[in-house]
């Protein structure tokens, strides 16, 4: 860390960057605005998810007058948390900061949200060329503030890697007994389902004493102590034009940061009063925040249940102690089952049931409340989380790789291959309840799914670096690379035009068709908006789903389109179309000329020479899996996990069984007549087609999975990736399986 310099009665801000890591940008020092010395009255501003849309007056009139109204207020140090943009344009990004004269940008620091980088990943890209680092940490006086990003390219949930959680211990470390504000985008202690290891990352924050974490993310304001940590949760601009604004005072008795939500005159509702009301003040001072952990907290498990005891210190008075089981529900985030403890002195006990429990990796919450305070849950609170496991449901081994999965596995002959958001790609050969790595290679970050040519034993990966990597998928060698000039957005898929193979990709909102020999590029087609593909293919027409709602047929020779058809009827503006659209919507060739389009909203049965309609069925598809043909019926696995099959001409479902909460990309797997389905928190269950009964296998991580599963070989074991970045392989039920 650089030390600070006094400039006249102010002091200079001292930024610390990131290490020169893979994956983690290095930060140059940039110019500040002097703040207070310490213990003097700083003044921060807070403002998280101003959404700017060049395209959207409404919103992009709300963040003006909200940098008009900074820039009167003149703070020492700006904080926004956040969704700078509405779908993750440069251009946006460009406008915002172009909202501020040139000295007040210096003051200003920024941590990039999810709408930075799910839909388009122009404004992740261009985030440190026009705002600033991606993860840094400033100084204004004695306070230390930490900027954490945990958005993922390509992608809308948030993580943690291990290389970040190493940087935040190492800069948090530098800055003991000082005060010190965490900022990050997604909610942190209370919703647990918002990082994926929002767990580590509190656990990080609380031994390092952090008196504060300020996010945004759920357009919502909130304010709670949750283990000696303020977390305030910031209203959007984009809907209230505001901020918050925090002052620094001191005295002999306290040292605080006074906490007001200040609502400016929206531009765009004349009936809006300004107005301004106060919410607790964050605590600097160096008391004792965590008098409510626990001095031991354990749980085991017993014939009758979980059994879980805490035990507190004898100085301290709660007005409750709470357990729950999270279960299957990471993907909802709700937890509504806590269960009272008692106490016998300071020791406090429960037994929850297991009953509807999963067999596998799971995770209880303890919840420690005080009396009084502000929290909606009775007052400032303490939450640890405990994991334990549920035998039935235990992986014959597990890889650690570096980086995080999100893309699909490839299975060829006997290895499995994958590849992470580090560049690395593994291949692995599974031996009994061992695993041995066969070959390594290294390119660009992967962040969607590959496809393969298993007849000519390649491997093709799309990368956020811009390019396509050609890969053997018997020894790692890199067999071409080419370069689309933007991040490739999509999931690839392979086709066969005129009997020459050729891969399809889309690179942020241009369309490529590729030879599958060298990667030259045989066309390039504009589109009308972004997409996330990936593209299908009949020979003859390729279909996609683009971001202003529609989905096109474009001539697979040249390029040029052919048709085009709405699914974003109802939208009111080009983000609305963005988001209720099909632009990352699988499409499957039915019989008799059709193609079967998925959006947001909907499911529709078209004809593939002209996109006419000829049937259609409501349910949530935009980031389900594709639809396949079995026995002649169409198999559909929605959003919320439910299967059906459906008669190809009609649409009518002759079955429809529900099964895990809910999927994100992650594709189904066949055995035989059985349907094998991951749930995005780690949920796995199956359906009998020809019975319709369905059973939950178990749960393999307390983690997201958004990485497509495989069989092994002798369909025995069922191979995944979690986003954590743990390759595990679990026995099936049958086959030799345990």
């Amino acid at each position: 860390m650089t030390d600070a310099v006094t400039l006249n009665r102010r002091q200079l801000l001292a930024l610390t960057p990131l290490p020169l890591v893979a994956a983690i940008p290095s930060f140059a020092t940039l110019p500040a605005h002097a703040a207070e010395p310490p213990g003097g009255g700083q003044v921060i501003a807070f403002i998280t998810d101003v959404h700017v849309n060049p395209e959207d007056q409404v919103k992009t009139s709300r963040a003006r007058a909200c940098a008009d109204a900074l820039v009167e207020l003149d703070p020492d140090l700006v904080i926004h948390s956040g969704d700078l943009t509405d779908h993750g344009s440069a251009l946006a990004l460009r406008t915002w900061m172009e909202m501020f004269p040139p000295a007040f940008r210096e003051r200003i620091h920024h941590v990039p949200g999810n709408h930075e980088t799910h839909w388009n990943n122009d404004a992740y890209e261009a985030f440190e060329a026009e705002i600033g680092p991606l993860q840094y940490s400033v100084d204004l006086g004695d306070i230390h503030i930490v900027l954490n990003n945990s958005s993922i390219p390509a992608h809308g949930v948030a993580d943690y890697d291990d290389q970040q959680i190493a940087w935040l211990r190492r800069d948090l470390a530098q800055a003991a007994g000082r005060p010190i504000l965490a900022v990050g985008h997604h909610v942190l202690a209370l919703t647990p389902n918002q990082i994926r290891n929002a767990d580590k990352v509190l656990d990080v924050l609380t031994e390092a004493g952090a008196h504060a974490y300020l996010c945004g993310h759920i357009h919502s304001e909130r304010n709670n102590v949750v283990n000696g940590l303020t977390e305030l949760t910031g209203v959007s601009n984009g809907n209230e034009p505001g901020y918050y604004l925090l002052t620094r005072k001191t005295t002999e008795d306290s040292d605080v940061l006074e906490v007001e939500r200040v609502d400016i005159a929206d531009p765009t509702d004349p009936e809006v009063e300004p107005g301004r009301h106060p919410l607790p003040a964050i605590d600097l001072a160096p008391t004792d925040r965590n008098r409510l952990q626990p001095t031991r907290a354990e749980a085991r498990i017993t014939a009758d249940g979980l059994k879980v005891d805490v035990e507190l210190r004898d100085d301290v008075q709660v007005e409750k102690v709470e357990a729950a089981v999270m279960g299957p529900k990471l993907a909802s985030g709700t937890v509504d089952n806590f269960e009272p403890l008692t106490a016998d002195g300071n020791t406090w006990s429960v037994t929850l049931d297991l009953t509807e429990v999963p067999p596998g990796q799971n995770r209880a919450f303890i919840r420690v409340t005080a009396p009084g305070g502000t929290s909606p849950v009775g007052g400032n609170l303490w939450h640890s989380t405990l994991h334990f496991e549920l035998e039935g449901f235990i992986p014959d081994w597990t890889f650690r790789l570096r980086g995080s999965t999100t893309a699909a596995l490839i299975s060829d002959d006997d290895r499995v291959i994958t590849a992470t958001t580090a560049g690395h790609v593994w291949a692995m050969r599974s031996e009994g309840r061992r695993v041995r790595p066969v070959w390594r290679a290294h390119i660009g970050p992967v962040h969607t799914d590959p496809v393969a040519l298993a007849d000519r034993g390649q491997i093709f990966y799309p990368s956020s670096d811009h390019r396509i990597y050609a890969l053997n998928s018997t020894t790692g060698e890199l067999l071409w690379q080419s370069d689309l000039g933007a991040p490739v957005t999509s999931d690839l898929d392979v086709a066969t035009i005129d009997g020459d193979q050729v891969i399809l990709a889309v690179a942020v909102n241009a369309l490529y068709c590729l030879n599958a020999d060298d990667g030259s590029i045989r066309w390039r087609q504009q589109l009308t908006g972004i997409s996330g593909g990936p593209a299908t293919c009949d020979g003859e027409q390729i279909y996609l789903g683009v971001g202003d709602g529609t989905t096109q047929a474009f001539d697979a020779r040249t390029g040029e389109p052919r048709w085009s058809i709405e699914h974003a009827d109802g939208a009111v503006d080009d983000y609305a179309k963005l988001t209720d659209g099909p632009w990352e919507a699988r499409r499957l060739l039915l019989p008799d000329s059709a193609l079967l389009a998925y959006s947001k909203d909907s499911m529709r049965a078209v004809r593939r020479s002209n996109g006419q309609l000829l049937w259609e069925r409501e349910g949530s598809f935009s980031v389900c899996p594709a639809a396949r043909m079995w026995g002649g019926q169409i198999l559909s696995v929605s959003n919320n996990g439910t299967v059906r099959l459906l008669d190809p001409t009609t649409g009518d479902a002759d079955l429809e069984v529900e099964t895990v909460p809910y999927i994100k990309n992650a594709d189904y797997l066949i055995r035989d007549s059985t349907v094998i389905i991951t749930s995005v928190g780690g949920l796995v269950a199956t359906v009998d087609l020809e019975s319709g009964a369905s059973e939950v296998l178990g749960q393999m991580a307390p983690d997201y999975v958004m990485s497509t599963p495989v069989l092994s070989p002798d369909e025995s074991h069922y191979i995944v990736a979690t986003m954590n970045g743990d390759l595990r392989s679990y026995p099936l039920p049958g086959r030799n399986g345990r």
